[in-house]
C-alpha cells in the first residue's frame, strides 16, 4: 500500500499493522469489566530525541470523558468471534483496560498476539492516510517466544494497563509532542483534554530484560479522542494517528 511504502522507515509501523477483520465484518469487543487499578504516576513518556511522526497533509478542559454505551462496544458477527475477543483466555494472560480508555479501544487475542484497535465504528489510521492501523503487543525488532505450545494469542500479550489525565509536565510533554507532529508550518489541531494510556508487552526489545512499553496520548475532544500519538522506547518510535468515525471509518473498514 502506498502508507506501508511512506512509512516504511517507521520501524513502529511494523508493530501497528492492521488486525485482519473476516471481509467486511468489524472485529470489536463490549469492552473490559472496569479494573480497579491505579494510575501508574512513576512512568513518564518522555519527548527525547524529535519523534519519528511522519509529516501528512493538515487536519483541517480536563473532565473525564464519558464511556461508550456497550451498544457502541457490541461487534458483529465474526466467526469466533469470543475467542477473538479474548473471551476463552487461560487464566493470567488477559489484563482489563481501565476507563476511560476502555470507551476508546479494546484489546483483542489475534493469531499474530493480542492487540489493540478502536471500539466498533471507529477507525485508526496514520495521519492523512486511509489505511487501519492496529497496535501489537510483539513490539517491531523484538523475538517472539517458541516451544511446544506456544500461542501467540496468549503467549504474546500485554500484561499491565494504567492511565491517567495527562497534566502539567505530562501535558506539556504531549502537547510537544502533537506540535512536533505537525510543524511542518500548520497549526496542531484543537484538543480540550489530553490522556495517556502505559501498556507493557510480555516480549522485550532487542538489549532490553522487560517488556516492551507503549505510551499511549489520546488528544480529546469533548468525550472522544480525535488524534492519537502512540509511542514505544521513550518516544523514540512514534507515529501520529487520526480517529475516524462515522462515514469516514466506514468506508476505511469496508475497503
Amino acid at each position: 500500500m502506498v502508507a506501508d511504502r511512506r512509512l516504511a522507515a517507521l520501524m513502529l509501523a511494523a508493530a501497528m499493522c492492521a488486525v485482519a477483520p473476516a471481509a467486511g465484518a468489524p472485529v470489536w469487543e463490549p469492552g473490559d469489566p472496569l479494573p480497579d487499578m491505579a494510575p501508574d504516576a512513576t512512568v513518564e513518556a518522555t519527548l527525547g530525541a524529535q519523534p519519528a511522526i511522519p509529516m501528512a497533509r493538515p487536519d483541517s478542559a480536563g473532565t473525564r470523558p464519558a464511556q461508550a454505551s456497550q451498544a457502541e462496544r457490541r461487534p458483529e458477527t465474526t466467526p469466533d468471534a469470543a475467542d477473538f475477543l479474548c473471551a476463552r483466555a487461560p487464566a493470567g494472560t488477559t489484563v482489563p483496560v481501565p476507563p476511560p480508555f476502555d470507551g476508546w479501544l479494546v484489546r483483542v487475542c489475534a493469531a499474530q498476539g493480542q492487540a489493540l484497535v478502536p471500539v466498533h465504528g471507529e477507525a485508526w489510521v496514520a495521519h492523512g492516510s486511509a489505511d487501519p492501523i492496529s497496535i501489537l503487543a510483539l513490539a517491531p525488532g523484538a523475538t517472539p517466544p517458541g516451544g511446544a505450545g506456544f500461542d501467540p494469542r496468549y503467549d504474546i500479550r500485554f500484561t499491565a494497563f494504567a492511565g491517567e489525565e495527562a497534566t502539567e509536565a505530562r501535558r506539556a510533554r504531549a502537547d510537544a509532542l502533537l506540535a512536533a507532529a505537525t510543524s511542518n508550518g500548520t497549526r496542531p489541531p484543537a484538543y480540550d483534554a489530553v490522556w495517556q494510556l502505559d501498556a507493557q508487552s510480555n516480549i522485550a526489545l532487542p538489549g532490553e530484560t522487560e517488556g516492551a512499553r507503549y505510551n499511549l496520548f489520546f488528544y480529546v475532544t469533548g468525550t472522544r479522542p480525535r488524534h492519537i500519538i502512540a509511542c514505544l522506547d521513550e518516544c523514540r518510535q512514534a507515529l501520529y494517528l487520526d480517529v475516524l468515525n462515522g462515514a469516514e471509518a466506514a468506508e476505511v473498514l469496508g475497503r
